[in-house]
């Protein structure tokens, strides 16, 4: 984008944040004073960072580190000291679900079993864990240490079948080796099995984009989430360059691949959970994102609170530094102001392609009106149709209005992260 292009974007963004969330929500994250106290919280979700990898993905924006056996020990006992610090910030509150993302967490399962279980000593575990796994890293024993962990919904990276397209992102390891990981997956009495399949990748046909989801369903899968390459940042945060083949696709590329998805996850029994998910059958709903409240453990890891977002630092050594000596790991913090968390929720709604009507004056109060009006808006535009008392976005709606989020999500994300992987504890970040 030229500076002329630049500057008009941000000029729309501040006005549209303007009308929306008004004059007094400041859009930067902060060091938060020492003074500050966390709020009580008696219902939420937590995540746990795992920040090792085999070998670092060029399109992964995530905090990571190369996997050394040596550090995962200290990593473990500081990701325990902060289930601790939470705990006595927050209270026993209940965890309605827990989601393990990385990184490779399958790289240290013995460090997650111990966490999880100072988790269920401190707070008051209810619902589902969750986590991320790699092909590479499943086997038997890993399947069997998942399940002795409580682990009830799993998702496998597979990305794609077709070997150019591994190659191309810089997988390591062949299409066989997903093909095997997700069968034993899918034979092994999982609640769900997700799977992660990308679109719009360079020179990837529509062809290729339905085999791979042939493949995983032959395999055993009962949700799929495919997005596609620019989900992820493309600049400094995601360092796309370092792979001189990948760039950001055509925008004609998505919207065909998207609708060929959509399509033949309808004909083939896959309900839309969310813009990019889509499952088959009562199970659980799988979902990485979606969580209208948690608590972050580990490097990078955020946590959106009740008034409002912080982020841990990123440096690895810095979070063990503080977290293991019981201290606050958090090196900023963005305060909610006026109605800023309901339309946060509004936000992910839009993200689950489900508005629920009726929640709207309960959740944003005053602005339920100025809310209402937006999506009458969407509704004559043909993006959304009624059902009973749910918008739900139509597949078009599903597409265009997530793509105008992540023109906002993308942009944030890539300074806050930025900043944040260049110093442990900055000063401020505006947005």
């Amino acid at each position: 984008m030229n500076n002329l292009g630049h500057w008009l974007s941000r000029l729309a963004t501040r006005a549209i944040r303007h009308y929306l969330v008004g004059p007094d929500q400041r859009w930067a994250f902060e060091q938060p004073a020492q003074s500050w106290a966390l709020p009580p919280v008696e219902r939420t979700s937590l995540y746990l960072h795992v920040p090792f990898c085999r070998h670092a993905c060029p399109y992964c924006p995530y905090t990571k580190v190369l996997y050394d056996e040596k550090l995962v020990e200290p990593y473990t006992q500081a990701a325990i000291a902060e289930v601790g610090w939470w705990a006595d910030q927050v209270g026993p509150a209940e965890i309605t679900s827990i989601y393990i993302g990385g990184g490779t967490p399958t790289l240290a399962l013995g460090s997650v079993a111990r966490v999880l279980r100072r988790v269920r000593e401190r707070f008051h575990l209810t619902g589902d864990i969750c986590i991320e796994t790699n092909p590479a890293d499943l086997d038997y024993q890993t399947v069997q240490q998942l399940q002795e962990m409580g682990v009830a919904l799993v998702s496998l990276g597979v990305e794609s079948f077709q070997p150019r397209h591994l190659a191309l992102l810089g997988r390591g390891y062949l299409p066989q080796v997903a093909e095997r990981a997700l069968a034993l997956l899918a034979e092994s009495g999982f609640s769900s099995v997700n799977v992660d399949l990308m679109f719009a990748l360079p020179g990837q046909a529509t062809t290729d984009v339905i085999a791979d989801l042939v493949r995983a369903e032959q395999l055993g899968t009962d949700q799929i989430t495919a997005y596609p390459l620019f989900t992820f940042p493309y600049t400094s945060v995601g360092e796309y360059l370092r792979l001189s083949a990948v760039r950001m696709p055509d925008l004609h590329l998505r919207r065909a691949h998207y609708q060929a998805i959509h399509a033949w996850c309808t004909e083939h029994g896959f309900e839309r959970t969310s813009v990019w998910g889509f499952k088959r059958g009562d199970v659980p709903r799988y979902s990485s994102v979606t969580r209208d409240g948690y608590i972050g453990i580990g490097p990078g890891a955020g946590s959106h609170l009740p008034d409002g977002f912080v982020l841990n630092t990123f440096d690895l050594q810095s979070w063990v530094h503080e977290a293991s000596l019981g201290n606050r790991a958090i090196a900023l913090r963005m305060p909610f102001a006026g109605q800023m968390a309901g339309w946060w929720w509004l936000y992910w709604r839009f993200y689950d392609t489900r508005i629920p009507l009726d929640d709207l004056d309960t959740v944003l109060g005053g602005d339920a009106s100025k809310a209402r009006r937006w999506l009458r808006v969407i509704e004559k535009a043909g993006l959304a149709v009624r059902n009973g008392r749910t918008l739900e976005l139509s597949e078009p709606g599903a597409f265009w209005l997530h793509w105008v989020q992540n023109h906002f999500a993308l942009n944030y994300v890539n300074t806050l992260w930025t900043r944040a992987r260049q110093e442990p504890w900055p000063r401020a970040v505006e947005i």
